[in-house]
């Protein structure tokens, strides 16, 4: 929206250009609910990577369980196992590929949810949980 700000999504189920169709819809019906014309999201500007769905929807991946682990012990923040914690597998992958220049400024946001950690007790080891 004019802000200069790149946006780049991690999806977490739907292939690459049924997700970016999906969020240029919700972007052209979120701008015209603020009073803005929808034309100003401009299609291009919506980017997805869906390489990080793993076997499907809900399912677990290492690199989500690596992550979700690794930002609970170095910044004490609870990612869900299904939307936050694979988009922040994501991030970590693309970091670790160099898709970021080194100094560049990056904010992942997190909506919320870690309370579906608790549906995957196995999956994080959680001990007094079978």
């Amino acid at each position: 929206m004019n802000s200069g700000i790149p946006v780049y999504g991690v999806g977490v189920r739907a292939p690459k250009q049924k997700q970016e169709e999906m969020v240029f819809s919700l972007a052209q019906r979120t701008a015209g609910y603020m009073g803005l014309n929808p034309e100003i999201v401009q299609r291009d500007k919506v980017v997805a990577n869906s390489d990080y769905v793993g076997e499907g929807y809900g399912l677990p991946t290492t690199a989500m369980v690596e992550a979700v682990k690794m930002m609970a012990q170095y910044e004490g923040i609870l990612l869900d196992p299904v939307y936050a914690g694979k988009g922040f597998s994501g991030l970590v992958d693309l970091i670790r590929k160099g898709h970021f220049k080194k100094g560049e400024n990056v904010v992942f946001l997190h909506t919320g949810g870690s309370i579906s950690l608790f549906g995957y007790p196995n999956v994080f080891d959680l001990p007094g949980y079978i």
